[in-house]
C-alpha cells in the first residue's frame, strides 16, 4: 500500500471526523482525543519517512561527485567586508 499525499489526507480527514464523535459520545476525553490526533500524525509522518527512504536511490546514477567536471560549477567570489579579516 502506498501512503501518497492523497491517501494521507483522507486518513487525516477520517480521523479528524471520527475523533470528535468519540468525544461527544463519551468514549474518550478531550485530552485523549488530542493524544489520538498527535499519534496518528506521528505515525503517518513516520510511514512517509520510511516510504521516502525506500523509494530514493542511495547511489548517484551518474557516478561520484569526485568525477564531476570543474566546468560544471560556478565560483562565486565573496566580497570583503571592511573592518573584518
Amino acid at each position: 500500500m502506498k501512503f501518497n499525499p492523497k491517501l494521507r489526507k483522507a486518513i487525516y480527514a477520517a480521523v479528524a471526523g471520527i475523533v470528535p464523535l468519540l468525544v461527544l459520545a463519551g468514549f474518550i476525553t478531550d485530552e485523549q482525543s488530542q493524544a489520538v490526533m498527535s499519534s496518528v500524525a506521528a505515525l503517518l509522518s513516520f510511514l512517509a519517512t520510511i516510504l521516502a527512504a525506500s523509494n530514493t536511490q542511495v547511489n548517484n546514477p551518474q557516478g561520484d561527485f569526485e568525477d564531476a567536471e570543474l566546468e560544471d560549477f560556478t565560483v562565486i567570489e565573496i566580497p570583503e567586508i571592511p573592518g573584518q579579516k
